[in-house]
């Protein structure tokens, strides 16, 4: 656990190794990829953080590489609720990411982190450190490197969804002309997250205030692929049903 103290202000960031036991859940998989989306709490109306694992591939074929990926799109369970206001804010330009990392960032805004593992040029698999940044309505991530790091934001909507656009190549600060980076597999751990001041305790992540009578928190996971085809894949995430 870290704390920070600041005027009337406590903030603490609870850093979880590993998912609760009975948070255990199996992956599910759909023509181009195996996903597994789990909270690290089974408690309703609880703070929580998440584990995301992800590895794709082929349709139809694990052992082939995938088409490349062009957005994924989260659909978390009704209830569920992101606060943007509870942690820091990066507030810095793609640019001021892609040339200074997280530093370009409060370290308050850094919710967590995990790495890639991608393709250059249909080269030899490689894995990058990444970096789950916080900021108004939504969540940045970084992808480490030792020249410019790679930016993709993921938008908050309305609907509590998260929509992401997956960068392609490498540099990506002007878009994508050519695609030049596969990417293979994904992780990210994030603990949860609370500050409170004046008495009161607000959470980054709040789980469901109910548990379906099913015993899991469902949340639909869109793929849109570069061969045409999108895939929708639902991961379930188990809670404690009254």
């Amino acid at each position: 656990m870290a704390m920070r103290r600041g005027p009337g202000v406590v903030l603490v960031l609870a850093m979880l190794a590993a998912l609760p036991a009975q948070a255990a859940a199996t992956p599910v998989s759909g023509p181009h990829e195996t996903l597994d989306n789990q909270l690290t709490t089974t408690q309703p109306g609880t703070p929580s953080g998440f584990a995301f694992d992800g590895r794709y591939h082929a349709a139809g074929d694990p052992s082939a590489p995938p088409p490349y990926m062009r957005g994924m799109t989260f659909y978390p369970p009704a209830g569920l609720r992101y606060d943007t206001g509870v942690p820091d804010q990066c507030t810095a330009s793609d640019a001021e990411l892609a040339v200074l990392g997280a530093q370009a960032c409060p370290a308050g805004s850094r919710l967590g982190g995990g790495s890639s593992q991608t393709s250059f040029n249909g080269g030899a698999p490689t894995t990058v450190d990444l970096d789950l940044l916080n900021n108004a309505g939504e969540q940045i991530i970084l992808a480490r490197s030792p020249i410019l790091a790679t930016v993709s934001r993921g938008r908050i909507q309305p609907d509590g969804s998260i929509e992401w656009h997956s960068p392609t190549c490498y540099p990506s600060l002007a878009g994508c002309p050519v695609d030049d980076v596969l990417q293979l597999v994904s992780s990210m751990r994030v603990a949860a997250y609370t500050r409170t001041q004046d008495g009161v305790t607000r959470s980054y992540l709040t789980t469901p205030p109910t548990c379906p009578s099913s015993g899991s928190w469902d949340t639909p996971v869109r793929l849109w692929w570069d061969d045409g085809t999108v895939d929708t894949v639902t991961t379930r995430a188990p809670c404690a049903a009254p």
